[in-house]
């Protein structure tokens, strides 16, 4: 009886499933969408807006994305039908749906100040998107302090995801 105890106890404390670097995206996907206390990180791609890296392709010299994303226009919809929160009376609303695409490497301009912010310029910075993602898996761990959204988070592993090309 004792053994059936501690075989038990082993049992409930060792997780049935853990996750680890070499099981497949799809998993490692579904595990985090299916578990609040994983968080996935490291998966951000610009493509005009910031979309996951799962969901874009690579098509010569561009990212493009491989599912539709909304196009919003505002409009005046009136102060009663208006939800965006300030009431008022305009609103965005999608009018259509779109293939986003955007370069690999491009040009943007980055502010840099100096004397506590009085003399700023912009400068012109070449920016080079990474085909290849180093993706990190965390797990929640605890959360700091009572009315405190510093949530503290244990590294399980990181992995490399290569953007695939398009078909």
């Amino acid at each position: 009886m004792k053994k059936f105890i501690a075989l038990a106890a082993a049992l409930l404390s060792v997780s049935s499933f853990a996750l680890s670097e070499a099981d497949s995206w799809d998993t490692i996907k579904s595990e985090v969408k299916n578990n609040w206390k994983l968080q996935l990180s490291g998966y951000a791609v610009f493509v005009g807006q910031v979309v996951h890296a799962f969901d874009v392709c690579v098509d010569g010299d561009e990212f493009k994305t491989t599912k539709q994303y909304p196009v919003y226009e505002t409009k005046y919809v009136g102060k009663t039908r208006d939800n965006d929160g300030d009431n008022d009376g305009w609103t965005s609303v999608v009018v259509g749906y779109r293939t986003l695409s955007f370069p690999i490497t491009y040009t943007t301009k980055q502010r840099v100040c100096n004397n506590r912010d009085k003399n700023c310029k912009y400068v012109s910075k070449v920016v080079e998107q990474e085909t290849v993602k180093k993706m990190t898996v965390k797990k929640f761990v605890r959360s700091v302090g009572r009315n405190n959204d510093r949530d503290v988070y244990k590294t399980l592993f990181t992995k490399e995801y290569e953007i695939p090309a398009c078909n």
